[in-house]
């Protein structure tokens, strides 16, 4: 009986090497190895197929009929596994990314580029508030999250994606709208229109510090709903009611207006983040994900370049 299944890739890949080279030494050359075990493998093979694969004469390794068999087959088989790997290789891998709620499009599509160029994946958005994004992340049902930030999380490695100071988004018959820009004294006895707490406690806490340091700590209305059009229904249907937007988001908030802090703004950062002790994480650190203006890459334990300790921002939506 003969032990076919003992047959192994190496067996058949020297099996071509030396049909197609002609000579123990020359094909022990190319494979890089010596040629006594190189000889020993094609003997080995034979032993395990049952037959002489080779006439070993004076000028070289000549097929036998069997051997021209095997070699048209193990070519193919060859040719085909490499075609494969070479294919698997370029499959692209899909990855679920968590998205906190009223994320810009375009950082959307800046996280599809980002990943594009450290790896071939596919990447697939799922809503998710910034705290789920933890608990998902660490459970493994999210590769990535992009969130809004304003504390270091040690077991992270972020990607930061924009940064930018927040201003005030008001009504446009609002008293403080005749201001080109607002004082903190101008804001109070202003409430402030806020998310559900819940979807970002460690953010809310942050920002409102932030706010309590300037002398404001405004009255919250916290309407639990995700719709744009019911925040600024609110807004506008309110006296004494504001909230806090960058000045790039507010585009689609047609008929309200928008007025810059005079000092010290609270900040918005958006950052793509991943487990720190995660292969994602490796791909963050790769050169591919840091450009001109992403502000850097932070490590577990560590923050972006420029990346305050307390961050102050808000928005309108789930954080």
């Amino acid at each position: 009986m003969h032990d076919h299944q003992g047959v192994e890739l190496r067996h058949l890949r020297y099996f071509v090497t030396v049909a197609e080279e002609g000579t123990m030494t020359e094909a022990a050359r190319v494979l890089r190895i010596a040629q006594p075990s190189l000889s020993q493998q094609i003997s080995s093979l034979e032993r395990r197929v049952g037959a002489k694969l080779f006439h070993r004469r004076p000028k070289g390794m000549e097929l036998t009929e069997g051997g021209r068999i095997l070699y048209a087959s193990a070519r193919r088989a060859l040719a085909e596994i490499e075609s494969s790997l070479v294919r698997a290789r370029e499959a692209r891998s899909p990855v679920r990314i968590g998205v906190c709620g009223t994320v810009p499009e375009h950082l959307l599509a800046r996280v599809e580029r980002v990943l594009a160029e450290v790896a071939s994946l596919d990447v697939e958005f799922a809503e998710a508030d910034s705290g789920q994004q933890l608990d998902l992340l660490r459970t493994g049902t999210l590769a990535f999250g992009v969130m809004r930030v304003f504390h270091d999380m040690d077991d992270l490695a972020t990607l930061t994606l924009a940064d930018e100071p927040l201003g005030v988004l008001l009504r446009p018959d609002h008293p403080l709208a005749d201001h080109a820009a607002l004082s903190w004294a101008d804001l109070a006895g202003q409430e402030l229109l806020w998310f559900p707490t819940e979807r970002n406690p460690r953010f809310t806490e942050g920002v409102l510090a932030h706010l309590a340091g300037h002398g404001w700590s405004p009255r919250l209305r916290t309407p639990d709903a995700h719709s744009r059009a019911l925040y600024r229904h609110h807004l506008r249907n309110s006296q004494n009611l504001i909230t806090l937007r960058a000045r790039t988001a507010v585009a689609a908030d047609t008929g309200m207006a928008w007025r810059p802090f005079v000092s010290d703004p609270p900040r918005e950062r958006f950052v793509l983040v991943a487990l720190g002790e995660s292969s994602w994480a490796e791909l963050l650190a790769r050169p591919g994900g840091r450009s001109s203006d992403d502000g850097g890459i932070g490590g577990p334990g560590q923050s972006a370049e420029g990346f305050p300790s307390a961050l102050s921002s808000t928005l309108q939506g789930s954080a």
